[in-house]
């Protein structure tokens, strides 16, 4: 304590200010407690110390009739900003870390994308090679190919843009039309190995801020275009999820690899993906200055209102879970998880941190997303012609067996 109190009194000085003497106090604080939590390895540890040092170094006050509310408060402010400022470093370096590997994932997946870009750019070239007929297949195979890669590429913005304006030009069944191509694309984007909540809400979001800019200056085809991309977003999701729940059923009751671990804990986060997709819609809606606001609104209160395949589909996620850890081996993975799900089904709460999407070369994304634009509008016009033509069918077929009865 004699040689605490020596250096204390040694880095405080014989100041007479008051003001100054507080910041001397802290500084001498600050300075002596960095120094001697330093050396401590355990949190528990540093923390029963610097308790410990505020508790003398208020004695030392004592001892020297200085004590009052500012001294106390100045030996208080400097010891917990050495602890902070040891706290801080570390979490900085972290970030510095993140950062740098985020720089480094970012460089890969530009670096995947021009890879991606190049393979479809010679298989184009070669399809003329094969006659008409292939040659029109081999195109179509691979709109249909760049279709799921949307979001990787970086053209799930215009794409989608493309798409719904090609629907509004053709005038015929928009809202229909439009949900079929909203599922297909968010679909075919989000499902895979790859499937997690993160992705899912980064391409919902690209996709419905895409349909609000555009209702917005269609407003005449504003509602059906909004009703059929919100449908379409929550239909592609819960196809993805169903087929998420496939994968979840099949694990096996050992967790083996990362693959199979990911699955399980991917799970965790689908749980309450139904209330981020209404969240977004909310978000989107108050952040509206044009007509989609009130027609967001609107589908919103429609959701809230009702038993949606996403909610059930989500609900079902959680009861696969509860199922799958009852069967789970012992194992640190398998506590691991429990301790998660136990977290996530009291607090259901999960950061939402969706990334933008960065775009490069717009001549080239206009000109690609035009033609996969298009190809998305073909698929969902081809299955509403379908469907009519089986319908028509079956109408006719009745008809004509009624008249054979007379």
């Amino acid at each position: 304590m004699q040689n605490l109190k020596d250096e204390f009194l040694k880095e405080m000085g014989k100041e007479k200010e008051v003001n100054k003497i507080e910041q001397n106090i802290k500084n001498a604080c600050y300075k002596i407690t960095e120094q001697k939590i330093s050396r401590l390895k355990n949190d528990e540890n540093k923390k029963q110390r610097v308790v410990e040092l505020i508790k003398n170094y208020i004695k030392i006050l004592e001892s020297e009739k200085i004590e009052n509310i500012g001294t106390i408060s100045s030996v208080i402010d400097g010891t917990m900003d050495a602890l902070s400022k040891e706290k801080e470093t570390g979490i900085y370096k972290k970030i510095s870390m993140i950062t740098k590997l985020k720089k480094e994932i970012d460089a890969e997946k530009e670096e995947l994308k021009n890879t991606l870009q190049s393979i479809y750019t010679e298989i184009e070239k070669f399809s003329k090679n094969f006659n008409e007929k292939t040659s029109n297949y081999l195109e179509m195979a691979v709109k249909d190919t760049k279709l799921k890669e949307v979001l990787l590429l970086g053209i799930l913005k215009e794409t989608t843009e493309e798409a719904i304006i090609t629907t509004i030009e053709n005038r015929k069944n928009i809202q229909e039309v439009t949900e079929i191509i909203i599922q297909n694309i968010i679909f075919q984007t989000i499902e895979g190995d790859d499937f997690s909540k993160e992705k899912t809400l980064e391409a919902a979001k690209t996709i419905l801020t895409v349909a609000i800019n555009i209702a917005d200056e269609y407003q005449a085809f504003a509602k059906d275009i909004l009703k059929g991309t919100v449908k379409g977003i929550k239909t592609g999701i819960a196809d993805a999820v169903n087929d998420f729940n496939t994968n979840l059923e099949f694990l096996p009751d050992e967790i083996r690899d990362q693959k199979e671990e990911k699955i399980l804990f991917e799970g965790l986060n689908i749980i309450d993906l139904n209330s981020d997709f209404m969240d977004l819609i909310k978000n989107s809606s108050q952040q509206s200055k044009g007509i989609s606001k009130q027609i967001l609104e609107e589908i919103l209160a429609e959701l809230d209102n009702s038993m949606t395949k996403l909610m059930k589909i989500t609900i079902d996620t959680k009861e696969n879970i509860l199922k799958k850890v009852e069967k789970l081996k012992e194992s640190p993975k398998v506590n691991e998880f429990r301790k998660n799900l136990a977290n996530k089904l009291s607090e259901l709460q999960l950061d939402k941190k969706i990334k933008k999407i960065k775009k490069e070369d717009l001549e080239n994304v206009a000109k690609e997303s035009k033609k996969l634009g298009l190809r998305a509008w073909e698929i969902a016009k081809n299955t509403i012609d379908t469907a009519l033509k089986s319908t028509r069918e079956s109408i006719n077929k009745n008809k004509k067996k009624n008249e054979d009865k007379e």
